[in-house]
């Protein structure tokens, strides 16, 4: 499977910032492998021809006993991607999917070059113990702070209501900018077989 030139019907290349990259992560059954290049080089084929596309790279490698295929696929514009992913070719093409998967394919959006340097794919989703020991270290800071400083605003106010306040900031606060922080800052232990 080779990368795919853009289409000579595709707009022009906009500066980085402008352009979007689905990152797909997937996990091939080796006995499937060869079927599922054919269909990669077939729906790549497709997407060359579709407005606003400028070009695919694939990347392989080996995961336990799944093959691991990371596509980056480059397009204009959100619209533009967005387009190809509302389109009938797109939506058969997932149809047969997983016929070739070992597992959960994972989808990403990323704008300029982020595509190359976010978590990387893995093989393991953490436990979710993991994932519930991450929320915990997370939140608890979050709602003593947003607790303390919500206390002269909500005093004589239903103990239902006084921590509306603090849930809501905690919330908005946890989802960005704490838990990708605290990703970031434990990766290694979330995922121990990813360099």
């Amino acid at each position: 499977m080779v990368d795919v030139p853009p289409s000579p019907h595709a707009a022009p290349a906009p500066p980085a910032r402008d352009g979007v990259t689905l990152v797909v992560t997937e996990f091939v059954r080796p006995s499937r492998a060869a079927e599922y290049e054919a269909w990669a080089r077939d729906l790549h084929a497709t997407l060359a021809r579709q407005p606003g596309f400028v070009g695919v790279h694939v990347l392989r490698g080996q995961s336990g006993d799944a093959r691991e295929y990371v596509t980056l696929v480059r397009f204009v514009s959100p619209g533009a991607l967005a387009a190809w992913r509302a389109s009938p070719e797109y939506a058969a093409a997932l149809r047969e999917l997983p016929r070739f998967t070992a597992g959960e394919v994972d989808y990403r959006e990323s704008v300029g070059l982020e595509a190359w340097f976010d978590r990387p794919a893995r093989s393991v989703a953490p436990p979710l113990w993991k994932n519930v020991v991450l929320g915990f270290v997370g939140v608890y800071p979050l709602i003593l702070l947003f607790t303390w400083l919500c206390r002269p605003l909500v005093q004589g106010w239903p103990w239902w209501a006084a921590i509306l306040p603090s849930a809501l900031l905690a919330t908005i606060f946890l989802n960005w900018p704490v838990l990708p922080l605290l990703s970031r800052v434990l990766r290694g232990w979330l995922y121990p077989h990813t360099r």
